[in-house]
């Protein structure tokens, strides 16, 4: 499955949102950061209690998964260039429960981390936001991070190895399969 998601001033509704429980996926955007100080959030899903977020912090590249409040944070080992056009990535794959992230800043592969456990039946209530997180952020940073350099869309691309449990979900109230 594919979902192209662009910058605006509403966030997308839950059941509108990248569906990305339980199955590998890539977060991808080309970013522009003119001074070495911009930053912020690219894609943010979900809550504090429960989703993910992709954004640029201290130059650094971060990736956040928030699943039954426990927090996973994979950080780059080097600055997002700043000054001209860089495709960033987060690469999500699925290893049973849990899931592998490498991020990936032009190509080149910029850290690696470890979910222990991914979401199977919810990412969160409260939808997606492109370009910001207003609410209760996914990590610890305050709201709405707005990002300050130029993104202009965000792709993710989901992989057909999605693994639900279909009793959890169906006894969230308003959940979606």
């Amino acid at each position: 499955m594919h979902w192209t998601l662009y910058p605006g001033r509403s966030r997308l509704p839950d059941a509108a949102s990248p569906d990305v429980r339980a199955r590998s996926h890539i977060i991808a955007a080309e970013v522009l950061l003119p001074r070495p100080s911009d930053g912020g959030v690219l894609l943010a899903h979900g809550d504090s209690g429960a989703g993910y977020a992709l954004r640029i912090a201290g130059g650094r590249l971060v990736h956040h998964y928030v699943h039954r409040g426990v927090p996973t944070t994979t950080i780059s080992s080097y600055d997002v260039p700043h000054g001209w056009p860089v495709r960033v990535e987060a690469r999500v794959t699925r290893t049973g429960v849990g899931a592998e992230v490498m991020l990936v800043i032009d190509g080149a592969a910029a850290g690696i981390g470890t979910i222990p456990e991914m979401a199977r039946a919810r990412t969160g209530y409260t939808g997606a936001d492109v370009g910001c997180d207003r609410g209760l952020t996914v990590g610890h940073y305050p709201a709405p991070a707005r990002f300050t350099g130029r993104l202009t869309r965000v792709d993710i691309d989901a992989a057909d190895d999605q693994w639900l449990d279909h009793a959890a979900a169906m006894s969230i109230e308003g959940a979606t399969q």
